[in-house]
C-alpha cells in the first residue's frame, strides 16, 4: 500500500499583495457551465474614476507591506471593458503587476498593443463558444512572444465534448510553448456555492492529470500559482495551485488560512472579501474611502477551496503543527 504524506503549510512566496478583481460581468460568451451572475451583464462596470482610486489606495497598502501590488483582473470579459487599456497601462506605469482571465476573442490589434503592460494571461478555450480557434491561437502566438508575459491556457473540460478539448489542447500544445491545463468543471461555478466536480472517467482524470503544456523558455519572476508544501517529516516540494486541484487536495477545513492578509478579492459590485469562498462576509468596498484590511487569518470553513486566486493564499493546518510540537514560523505582514 501506498502512503500519503501528510503535508501541514502550504505558502505562496511571491512578494505581493494580490487583488483577484471581477471587473465586469458582461461576456460574449453564455457558457452552459458558467452562472448567470458570471455573463450577464447585469451589474454596471465601477466608473474609471472610482476603479482608479482604489487601485491607489491599495497600491499604498500594498507598498508599506514591501509587496507589489499584484491585480488580477477577470470577468465576464475584462477586455470589453472600454477603459480597460487605460487602466492595466496605468497600473504598469505606478509599478503594479497586471494579470487578467480572458476568452481571447479580442482583435489581435488589441492584444499587440497592450501585451506589455500583461505580466500574466490566462487563456480560457470554451469548446462549445469559441468563435474562432485561428484567432485563438494567434492570440496564444501574440502572447508567446511577448518577453514580460507569463502565458497559460485553461482548456474547459465539457465532460460531453471532452475528446475534442483533447484534441484542441494536443494541437496548441504543439503550435504554443506556455503551460496549459485541462481544466475539469465545477458545479455551483459562479454562484458562490461550489459543491462537487462534473462527472469524468478515471481515463479522463488520468489524463487531467497528467497533461501539461511546454516550458516558454521566458526568465520571468516565480508564479503566483506555485506554492511551497511542507509536509510532516519536514520534507518540502514545489506544487502548482492546479496540482492541488486536479488531486482533490483542496479541503483545508480546520486550517489558519491568510487570504485577507496577503490577498483580497473584489466581486462584480465592488464588495471586497478575504477569497472567493467569501467566508467571514465583506470586509469592505471599493466605494468606501477607507477599507481595514484583516490582520488575521481566518479559520476555513470551505470544504473545497477551487479558485486559483484563493488557494495561492498561504495555509497551515495549527492543529497538526501543534501535535507534531513544531511550530512553523508565518511571515506577520503587518
Amino acid at each position: 500500500m501506498v502512503m500519503v504524506k501528510e503535508y501541514v503549510n502550504v505558502r505562496n512566496n511571491c512578494k505581493v499583495f494580490s487583488i483577484n478583481w471581477a471587473l465586469m460581468n458582461k461576456c460574449n460568451y453564455k457558457c452552459s457551465y458558467c452562472h448567470p451572475d458570471l455573463n450577464s451583464g447585469s451589474i454596471k462596470a465601477p466608473s474609471y474614476e472610482v476603479v482608479v482610486q482604489f487601485v491607489e489606495n491599495i497600491s499604498s497598502h500594498a507598498k508599506k507591506l514591501g509587496l507589489t501590488p499584484y491585480f488580477e483582473f477577470g470577468g465576464g470579459e475584462v477586455t470589453l471593458l472600454r477603459y480597460f487599456s487605460k487602466l492595466i497601462q496605468l497600473i504598469h506605469k505606478n509599478g503594479g503587476l497586471v494579470c487578467i482571465v480572458s476568452n481571447g476573442s479580442k482583435s489581435l490589434l488589441w492584444w499587440r498593443e497592450n501585451a506589455e503592460y500583461l505580466n500574466g494571461v490566462s487563456l480560457s478555450y470554451h469548446v462549445n463558444d469559441i468563435k474562432d480557434e485561428v484567432h485563438f491561437l494567434k492570440v496564444a502566438k501574440i502572447l508567446e512572444n511577448s518577453n514580460n508575459t507569463r502565458l497559460h491556457i485553461n482548456v474547459m473540460m465539457d465532460p460531453h465534448k471532452f475528446n475534442d478539448c483533447n484534441s484542441f489542447a494536443e494541437r496548441l500544445k504543439k503550435q504554443v510553448k506556455c503551460s496549459i491545463a485541462l481544466q475539469p468543471l465545477f458545479e455551483g461555478f459562479g454562484n458562490g456555492a461550489i459543491t462537487k466536480k462534473y462527472q469524468y472517467t478515471d481515463v479522463q482524470e488520468l489524463l487531467m492529470q497528467s497533461f501539461r503544456g511546454r516550458p516558454d523558455g521566458k526568465n520571468l519572476p516565480e508564479s503566483s500559482s506555485s506554492l511551497d508544501i511542507e509536509y510532516t517529516d519536514g520534507s518540502k516540494k514545489i506544487v502548482s495551485t492546479f496540482d492541488l486541484l486536479i488531486n482533490d487536495q483542496v479541503n483545508f477545513i480546520g486550517w489558519d488560512c491568510y487570504a485577507g492578509v496577503e490577498s483580497i478579492v473584489i466581486t462584480f459590485a465592488g464588495e471586497i472579501y478575504r477569497a472567493w469562498c467569501m467566508q467571514d462576509g465583506s470586509i469592505g468596498s471599493i466605494y468606501d474611502k477607507e477599507v481595514i484590511l484583516p490582520i488575521k487569518p481566518t479559520r476555513c470553513r470551505t470544504k473545497i477551496c477551487q479558485c486559483g486566486a484563493d488557494l495561492s493564499s498561504t495555509k497551515i493546518n495549527k492543529s497538526l503543527v501543534e501535535q507534531l510540537n513544531n511550530p512553523i514560523a508565518v511571515t506577520q505582514l503587518f
